[in-house]
């Protein structure tokens, strides 16, 4: 489980109108909330193959309408020092789901993809590759 302030798509979670950020426990604690359900947002990063990855963008690039008809049978596995690295914040309900792909390059991270969000049953549908 990874901090959702450490995600590089931080500020943009924090700009979508549909999440609430609240600090509790003396500031130090931050809840993320997705407004429609009331569900907590947590924060997971995976690391993927350069396979899974490329897979994973040409997947992300494509039309919302078209996705559930791509995924088919993919389900990508999470490797240990990988060359793609998948930011996640999903709701607890699986209702909100927002990704950003990056790609090592030059001993860092870089965005691959813009944050894409997701609702409802395209968020549960996609969440079930992770």
């Amino acid at each position: 489980m990874a901090n959702i302030k450490n995600l590089q798509m931080w500020n943009d979670i924090c700009a979508d109108n549909r999440i609430s950020i609240s600090k509790s426990l003396f500031g130090l604690k931050t809840i993320v909330t997705y407004n429609k359900t009331q569900s907590k947002v947590s924060a997971r990063t995976i690391q993927l193959s350069p396979s899974d990855g490329e897979h994973l963008k040409r997947f992300l690039e494509r039309s919302k309408n078209d996705i559930e008809n791509v995924i088919g049978n993919f389900h990508p596995k999470e490797v240990a020092n990988g060359n793609y690295m998948l930011e996640l914040a999903l709701s607890e309900d699986g209702n909100y789901l927002a990704l950003l792909l990056h790609q090592f390059t030059q001993l860092s991270y870089e965005p691959v993809t813009q944050m894409l969000t997701f609702e409802g049953n395209e968020a549960q549908t996609i969440s079930k590759l992770f």
